[in-house]
């Protein structure tokens, strides 16, 4: 499987345990105690299923705003940035291996660009952070929606690189 598939499988199994599990959290658009239970399911899978044992070394985080010591700045957001989730090495600098930045808004979120564009910041090259994969995931009562980020651009599913 590529790196690519492993990730998606991850986030995608996990998103899809909290609505087989936790769905009145996201019946109820409780956006923040869905994505920790998503961020739980994914920690549960990092460590006890050998599909991703190559993500062992990484570390995952909820609402990880540092970048170092300092705020996770990017160019469209100077005074910081938080992704609901990252998996990533923390304290890595230069940024060469982060993998997956993801941001999830429930069905009914607004400012769905503002998310967008801060996955084209972690992906893209200004930002220094050149996360592998951004994904965002709305959290509909009938299912989650994806958009998928790489290269500091919004791609379909099938134009992702490997």
């Amino acid at each position: 499987m590529t790196k690519k598939d492993l990730l998606l499988t991850l986030l995608k199994e996990s998103v899809d345990k909290c609505y087989k599990k936790d769905i009145d959290l996201i019946d109820c658009g409780m956006e923040r105690a869905s994505v920790a239970k998503i961020h739980c399911y994914m920690v549960g899978a990092l460590e006890y299923d050998k599909r991703f044992e190559a993500f062992s070394k990484y570390n995952l985080e909820n609402e990880y705003n540092k970048n170092g010591k300092n705020p996770k700045k990017t160019e469209n957001f100077t005074k910081g940035a938080q992704p609901d989730i990252i998996l990533h090495y923390r304290l890595d600098k230069p940024h060469k291996d982060n993998l997956l930045v993801v941001e999830f808004k429930s069905f009914d979120g607004k400012d769905h660009e503002r998310d967008k564009l801060k996955l084209k910041d972690f992906t893209g090259e200004e930002s220094g952070y050149n996360y592998f994969l951004g994904v965002f995931v709305i959290l509909h009562i009938d299912g989650p929606e994806y958009m998928y980020f790489q290269d500091g651009y919004e791609k379909p599913y099938d134009e992702l690189s490997t």
